[in-house]
């Protein structure tokens, strides 16, 4: 890379010839704030601000994003190069994510705080931005579950996925029976086994090591009872996705079955 082609005046020039991505291009000032970076390889940028709050865009180079696992395991979500766009996701107070520069790196870093935020949705054309803002939040949900099992099929063994599976059901589908919590999983030991990317017979294994040690009780083969969650989930490097709150969807569809919206033409 020639530096003269991106230094102007000791700041970053986003010029044609290195920025052709249309969303580079669109953020004209107005509410959204552009500014870029340079990586040398094996710098790290902190992608905590969570919720897909900022993009980058790689305009020269290579990068991946990583993931960390408690015990200090990284997994690699994606190796991106010139042109693709990433954002924040899987942040929490165990674990983190981060883009880590492969070689040398120019990132333009755009950031949709202002978009994302209520005071916006609630401006001039409210409805509109509202439902922008709401199906930011359902996507980015997506995409951290997307890139939760990504880690959990490439970086956990076997005990570690089943024990996460386990513990993310009883979360959902599970009810409270003394000091346990009881679940009737509607899954075959094929449907989970396909799921965490094991084979049946690894499954059964499993489940036979945690009865033995009496993390998890099998009251019939659907059933499962968990005497001590607490003690489940400390087994795991990970923190558990969740996936409980449906506040994202009903926010979604409130925002698209807004009347203006359909008033307007905005909606079939």
């Amino acid at each position: 890379m020639n530096s003269h082609d991106i230094l102007m005046g000791g700041k970053l020039a986003c010029s044609e010839a290195m920025c052709r991505s249309r969303l580079c291009q669109h953020v004209t000032g107005g509410h959204l704030d552009k500014k870029h970076k340079v990586l040398q390889r094996g710098d790290r940028l902190s992608l905590g601000d969570g919720a897909c709050r900022k993009v980058w865009i790689i305009l020269y180079g290579m990068a991946a994003i990583c993931f960390g696992l408690s015990d200090g395991r990284r997994q690699i979500l994606g190796l991106e190069t010139s042109g693709h766009i990433m954002c924040g996701m899987n942040n929490s107070s165990q674990n983190g994510s981060w883009i880590e520069a492969l070689t040398e790196t120019v990132l333009c870093e755009i950031d949709l705080s202002s978009l994302v935020s209520p005071a916006y949705a609630e401006g001039p054309c409210g409805d509109g931005q509202r439902l922008v803002t709401e199906l930011f939040a359902v996507i980015h949900q997506r995409l951290e579950t997307c890139s939760a099992h990504l880690v959990t099929l490439g970086r956990l063994d076997s005990m570690e996925r089943v024990t996460l599976f386990l513990v993310d059901m009883a979360r959902r589908l599970g009810r409270p029976v003394g000091q346990s919590l009881y679940l009737e999983l509607p899954m075959t030991r094929e449907d989970i086994a396909d799921y965490l990317g094991l084979n049946t017979e690894t499954i059964s294994r499993v489940f036979s090591r945690l009865k033995k040690n009496k993390l998890v009780q099998f009251p019939s083969r659907n059933a499962i009872a968990i005497p001590d969650p607490n003690a489940l989930e400390r087994r795991l490097p990970v923190d558990i996705p969740d996936l409980s709150s449906t506040s994202h969807v009903s926010s979604f569809l409130t925002a698209v079955n807004a009347p203006s919206l359909a008033r307007d033409g905005a909606l079939p």
